[in-house]
């Protein structure tokens, strides 16, 4: 969890730099499906895994609730 902005902010840009790599990655005709895109996957997993952390209760658990 981070105990401030600077540290939050850190994790919002690396969540949006791992987004922007992989569409970059596809506009420049890669495939999401190749062995080559796997650090990309794994990295925006990992980004968007350290930003969630910020939050109190697991956002695909909100998602359900909010979809009922």
């Amino acid at each position: 969890m981070a105990t401030n902005k600077e540290q939050f902010r850190r994790k919002v840009n690396r969540a949006h730099a791992a987004r922007i790599k992989a569409e970059e990655f596809v506009a420049a005709g890669g495939d999401l499906m190749s062995d080559e895109a796997v650090h990309l996957g794994a990295e925006m997993i990992d980004a968007w895994d350290d930003l969630v952390s910020e939050f109190r209760r697991p956002v695909a658990a909100v998602a359900k609730e909010s979809a009922k």
